[in-house]
């Protein structure tokens, strides 16, 4: 990393200039070195990587930042203890070094995560005999690069884990066994990539989707379909020397926009996780549970996330085909999570606890096999005619995908540049002490946890309006104040852009987030000018989707 592109970042003195327009006015004016299709994680990490190698990069994606995958993972930046078992032991080692260095160049978010095992005597949640198993894998995890967040695993006694989570059933407790991970926003992080790529120079934008995608004279031509704050529409064409193909789950259908006899490579497996709110589990670490009815393959194992005053359960593995845009949490992999991990507590937690859900499509590489689980978290960049596909991989190595990716596109356009995002913080990251701020507590505290060294701009719309300080809900630590800045600085255009991903309370207390709603309308009205039509649209449309989640559940109407 450069030490301009170091200060770019750090010496920040006003919000990222983040404009949707202008950056749709210079794709269709100017051609590009490289088109990013996709605005997942994957996607702004290529367009990061493009950017600071000095490539003209330009990033659309169809609908919002994070929209698919990459606000509906667990949230974690993690090696994967599991794959140890599956013996994929160099995807777990490079995990580990890629979670040290989001660990230090986002340390607004990402943090440490403290996993417990809770060890009985026969009958329970892990046996002795199982917990040799797991110490050795934990030794192995430690020795291939966990060490390197500060933290090693250790055995803890009895009294320990029941001070970890007080509502584990006590029968039988032997100890615990404590390793570290770390968490993350999984949007914010996203968005956070896209920012300092746009910081550095890259256009990117939402809303703008590509409907086709032509090649004459080595001149990539992408027809772009993009929507207006109003909901109109207007095909422009982007031209661009090389294209990344990064569209995730997605991205078979844009490889056969340039290839018409493109074979199917992606087979998405569906993740569900549920919300309950935290005094329901009351753990202080992440409780690691067995799965029951193989809802993650043999062996599989289930955790239970704090997330402030709320904490979520997860995951399933299994195969999906249904509709792409719209995977759901249903009742029956409900009722498996909260069974699954009822049976280590001494509490009963039930779906009509359930304050939220959300579910997401792992975009694996189709290997053959029946079991999801057992495929490869494995990543795989291919090139044909000048369109580089990224496939597969997981949050924690985007960065390594995205080098290999922009490597690739390097070698098309015949020109050799070097990788300078290894140790590049990201915006809100530079110099910011994360521990210190989350001590302070408070506003201060919340903020800087979700913005770095960017809460001071939050502030000042508060200093300046301070009734933007009041809680978007009760039930949720966050601000109005956010919600402005979504919409001012982080491109949101639609309600859902506000609600769920740049603030995420739709995930946490939906019921909460659906009687918010009209007033974000509102806020996007004052700010975008979006029409009452349109404002009308979106609302309803949030509100239903809420709606069917409840149903599918077959808890309480929402009541608005």
């Amino acid at each position: 990393m450069s030490r301009a592109l170091r200060r770019t970042v750090a010496n920040q003195t006003a919000p990222v200039a983040f404009d949707r327009e202008t950056a749709l006015a210079s794709m269709r004016r100017t051609p590009l070195d490289v088109l990013v299709v996709g605005g997942g994680i994957t996607g702004v990490s290529v367009a990061l990587d493009a950017v600071t190698r000095g490539l003209s990069a330009g990033l659309v994606e169809r609908t919002d930042f994070a929209a698919g995958t990459s606000s509906a993972s667990s949230k974690m930046i993690h090696g994967g203890l599991r794959y140890i078992e599956q013996k994929e032991i160099r995807l777990v080692y490079h995990s580990l070094l890629e979670r040290q260095r989001m660990y230090e160049r986002a340390p607004h978010l990402v943090s440490r995560l403290p996993f417990l095992f809770p060890i009985y005597r026969t009958d329970g949640v892990f046996s002795p005999a199982l917990a040799r198993t797991l110490r050795a894998g934990l030794v192995a995890y430690d020795a291939l690069g966990g060490w390197r967040i500060g933290r090693r695993h250790r055995r803890i006694s009895r009294e320990q884990v029941l001070g970890q989570c007080p509502t584990l059933k006590p029968d039988g407790l032997l100890g615990g066994l404590l390793y570290f991970d770390c968490r993350t926003d999984d949007a914010r992080l996203t968005l956070a990539v896209a920012r300092t790529a746009a910081l550095l120079g890259a256009r990117i934008a939402n809303r703008a989707e590509v409907v086709a995608l032509s090649t004459s004279g080595g001149l990539h031509t992408a027809t772009v379909r993009t929507t207006a704050a109003d909901g109109t529409t207007e095909d422009i064409p982007v031209r661009a020397r090389a294209v990344v193909n990064a569209g995730g789950v997605w991205s078979d259908a844009v490889s056969a926009l340039a290839d018409t006899g493109h074979r199917h490579q992606i087979r998405p497996a569906k993740g569900v996780h549920v919300v309950v709110p935290w005094e329901k589990v009351r753990s202080q670490s992440t409780l690691t549970f067995p799965m029951l009815g193989g809802a993650r393959g043999k062996g599989g194992k289930g955790f239970v996330v704090r997330w402030g005053d709320h904490c979520y359960i997860g995951t399933t593995d299994s195969p999906y085909t249904e509709d792409l845009d719209d995977p759901r949490c249903t009742r029956a992999e409900a009722e498996t999570l909260l069974e699954s991990l009822n049976a280590a507590l001494s509490t009963d937690i039930s779906v009509e606890d359930i304050t939220g859900t959300w579910a997401g499509l792992r975009p694996l590489i189709d290997t053959g096999g029946g079991d999801t689980s057992e495929l490869s978290r494995e990543h795989e960049v291919t090139e044909k005619d000048g369109v580089v596909t990224v496939a597969g991989g997981k949050l924690t190595v985007a960065r390594t995908m995205a080098e290999i990716a922009t490597d690739r596109v390097c070698r098309l356009l015949g020109i050799r540049r070097t990788c300078r995002t290894t140790d590049l913080p990201l915006v809100g990251g530079a110099d910011f002490d994360a521990e210190a701020v989350e001590a302070t507590g408070g506003r201060f505290g919340h903020l800087g946890g979700r913005y770095g060294t960017e809460a001071r701009f939050v502030e000042d719309l508060i200093a300046a309006d301070p009734a933007l300080a009041e809680p978007i809900t009760p039930s949720l630590p966050y601000h109005w104040a956010e919600a402005v800045y979504a919409i001012r600085h982080e491109m949101a255009r639609t309600v859902t852009d506000v609600l769920e991903r740049r603030i995420p309370a739709r995930l946490l207390d939906s019921r909460a987030a659906a009687l918010a709603a009209p007033r974000v309308g509102r806020l996007l009205a004052a700010e975008l000018g979006v029409p009452a039509a349109e404002i009308e649209r979106q609302v309803e449309e949030f509100t239903d989707d809420v709606r069917r989640e409840r149903e599918t559940l077959g808890l309480a109407k929402i009541g608005v």
